[in-house]
């Protein structure tokens, strides 16, 4: 299931970049959305300019129903490897599931943009749960809390951007 959410920023598009690339700001969203965990793994620049990140997440839920029976006692948690490019503005993403790995892929981007009034962040990707008869229905639930996470850390971007003026 595909999906995209767009936030708008009061500020030029290279101080939106440079906010997302900022390690303290990535620690400040260690309690975003409804994650248990938030852990950046690794942040690295390499030699062509690329930047390079791994951030480890665990969901805080408590998992019942047919969704206990692919995950059992385990908390769903993933790694989010993301690739920087700066010419293009974008991340590139994938999700490494750390749990029932095989029944989930999600991939996707990040592009940041300048617009008239500032800059704006569009994530966009697509999730695919592969379990018969729920799949759809926990990739719906999956990009409600992908959406709602991304509210959150918008709001949070934006007051981090209005400190950094």
């Amino acid at each position: 299931m595909d999906f995209e959410v767009t936030h708008s920023f009061h500020a030029g598009v290279d101080e939106l970049a440079a906010a997302l690339l900022d390690e303290e700001f990535q620690a400040s969203l260690a309690d975003v959305g409804s994650l248990a965990e938030r852990e950046m793994i690794l942040q690295e620049e390499r030699r062509d300019g690329t930047v390079l990140r791994q951030i480890r997440c665990v969901l805080d839920l408590e998992v019942s129903g047919p969704a206990k029976r692919f995950l059992g006692d385990a908390k769903p948690a993933w790694v989010e490897e993301a690739l920087w490019d700066p010419s293009a503005r974008r991340w590139s993403w994938t999700i490494h599931p750390e749990v029932a790995a095989e029944l989930m892929a999600a991939g996707g981007q990040i592009d940041v943009r300048t617009k008239q009034s500032g800059a704006s962040r569009t994530v966009s990707g697509t999730v695919k749960v592969k379990v018969p008869l729920y799949g759809s229905k926990v990739e719906r639930w999956i990009i409600d809390g992908i959406r709602a996470a991304y509210d959150e850390e918008a709001e949070r971007l934006a007051e981090w951007l209005e400190r950094e003026k």
